[in-house]
């Protein structure tokens, strides 16, 4: 399993959170993804790498930092 934790400073209402979750489970669909809109911190344990799911939160339109 990969652990990834990052922070996406463009992450700002629940349509976010919603949208970053979909982007991830697209790629792992047993992603757990738990995020915290206030510090914008988004952890995620999957099964692929952490180089896919920062592309998946990509491609969804956020910035991964």
């Amino acid at each position: 399993m990969t652990t990834l934790s990052v922070t996406v400073p463009d992450m700002a209402c629940g349509a976010c959170v919603s949208t970053i979750t979909q982007a991830v489970q697209a790629v792992d669909p047993s992603a757990e993804v738990k995020t915290n809109l206030g510090s914008k911190a988004v952890d995620i344990t999957a099964s692929v790498t952490t180089e896919t799911l920062t592309e998946a939160i990509q491609k969804a339109g956020y910035t991964v930092a």
